[in-house]
């Protein structure tokens, strides 16, 4: 018997529960791709694919309400892979493994891809759940969105026909969302010289873990600790004491993720090890007392000893911990429009080195496209100043709120009956794909919303059973009206 076997709406957790068996990681949708084609066959449900790997399905409308606007309803199958350094887990062939823990669910040791599997498996089970009187519905099934929207960009104009859709990529089931963040990434290649490891010295291995991560756009204002930060402030601390120099640094593995973990070898000078040790031991107690305290309490860090033959040059070793300090992280400036809503922000998410070549990958996002090209630019600007190559690819654009939008007067009046108060209307400093289809479809009418999701894009990543029947009920009702209208 499945873990969800008995959770309530029934058809929405069995498609859940199907897609958590199957490896989903961007880039990696082909299998539950196919599988959602097979599911779409053996009901007789027409679908079609487009070049860049995204499926339309399409449902039938309910008898007679055939002739309603067609609807569509939008999500995407890809998951962030994240998992503990403890947890054995490979993405590419192991299932999820799912708990229910009192109203929550969530993965052991992994993320749970709640973002935004249960979106999917929503818009899906109209197929499934015949009580739900709808009109005609698209689903579209986009792929690629963790790595940079691309399976949305690659829409084309044409490949679905509807004029109103939801988007079911949002987490707070109290609010209707009305407008989302642009993001541009940066990419940074430093080519590093090697050198002997200096005379009398000795290789440590510095490793930092136990922070909770999190969505770079949803979790950015909660100063939560950047893994990648944090040790490269140590390494600079020490540095500025002794002859530090970097053998490797590896940190993160989605930009779009606040790094949780990040691990660096190291060459110290022999007489000075322990003195080295001491300097780390009291800058993290310091990070831990004064900066993360009540935010990060599981951070924690060891040094152990390590093998290094080789290093990178002095010259070298200082370029590159100078421009992991340099790089801006974290909430640049905040809406003077929307109370609360982050306005500009930028995610140091990836470190990684390969031989004597060191990447590092940031995404930034702004709801002002001025603002965002400014701080593209800074990036730039500091890659350069670096020696580094860097590599700016195309971005994403904002949705623009419309509070004049038929659909969202639906919307806002099916939540109030349903639930005896308003919903909020929020915009979000995050990515959504709605912008990227509203460019192909400019009289696209848009909403967004969803049930409450924790911890997206970490291991700690729950959802809400309650609000899962929550936000389906505010979905049929939409849904229904939709066609009524």
């Amino acid at each position: 018997m499945s873990t969800l076997e008995s959770l309530q709406p029934a058809a929405v957790w069995r498609i859940f529960d199907k897609m958590s068996a199957v490896p989903r990681g961007s880039g990696n949708e082909a299998a539950v791709l196919g599988m959602f084609k097979g599911w779409a066959d053996r009901r007789g449900l027409p679908w079609k694919q487009d070049e860049v790997g995204n499926l339309l399905v399409c449902i039938p409308a309910s008898p007679g309400r055939e002739n309603a606007p067609t609807l569509l309803i939008q999500g995407h199958v890809d998951m962030v892979c994240e998992k503990n350094a403890a947890t054995a887990h490979d993405f590419t062939r192991d299932p999820l493994k799912l708990v229910v823990d009192g109203d929550w669910v969530k993965a052991t040791g992994t993320t749970l891809g709640a973002d935004n599997g249960i979106g999917v498996a929503m818009g899906l089970a109209l197929a499934d759940d015949r009580t739900v009187p709808h009109g005609p519905v698209e689903v579209l099934l986009t792929v690629d969105e963790e790595r940079g929207l691309t399976g949305a960009a690659g829409v084309e104009p044409g490949f679905f026909t509807a004029k109103k859709m939801i988007n079911l990529d949002s987490e707070e089931d109290t609010a209707i969302f009305i407008g989302c963040a642009g993001g541009r990434d940066t990419r940074y290649e430093l080519k590093n010289r090697a050198a002997k490891a200096p005379k009398d010295s000795v290789g440590r291995k510095v490793t930092v873990l136990g922070l909770r991560g999190g969505h770079s756009g949803l979790n950015i204002h909660e100063h939560r600790g950047n893994a990648i930060k944090i040790l490269t402030r140590a390494l600079q601390a020490a540095a500025a004491a002794m002859d530090v120099r970097l053998v490797e640094i590896n940190g993160g593995s989605m930009r779009n993720a606040i790094p949780r973990e990040c691990e660096a070898k190291v060459t110290v000078p022999r007489e000075q090890a322990r003195r080295f040790k001491q300097l780390l031991d009291a800058f993290f107690g310091r990070i831990a007392a004064e900066e993360l305290a009540g935010v990060d309490d599981g951070f924690t860090w060891k040094v152990a000893t390590a093998q290094a033959p080789r290093c990178f040059s002095r010259e070298c070793s200082a370029t590159t911990l100078n421009l992991l300090s340099a790089i801006p992280n974290g909430v640049g400036s905040m809406s003077l429009d929307i109370p609360g809503l982050v306005e500009t922000s930028t995610n140091l998410g990836v470190v990684k080195t390969d031989g004597l070549r060191v990447e590092i990958v940031c995404c930034s996002r702004s709801s002002v496209m001025s603002s965002l090209a400014a701080l593209v630019e800074q990036h730039r600007a500091l890659g350069v100043l670096a020696g580094a190559g860097v590599e700016q690819p195309e971005g994403y654009p904002g949705w623009k709120p419309n509070l004049a939008s038929p659909l969202l007067a639906i919307t806002r009046k099916r939540y109030a009956e349903a639930f005896g108060a308003e919903p909020e209307l929020l915009a979000i400093h995050a990515g959504l794909e709605c912008g990227l289809l509203t460019e192909k479809y400019p009289d696209l009418d848009i909403v967004s919303f969803g049930p409450n999701i924790r911890g997206a894009h970490s291991p700690d990543e729950t959802v809400q059973i309650s609000s899962v029947q929550k936000i389906w009920k505010l979905f049929t009702a939409t849904v229904t009206q939709v066609a009524e209208a």
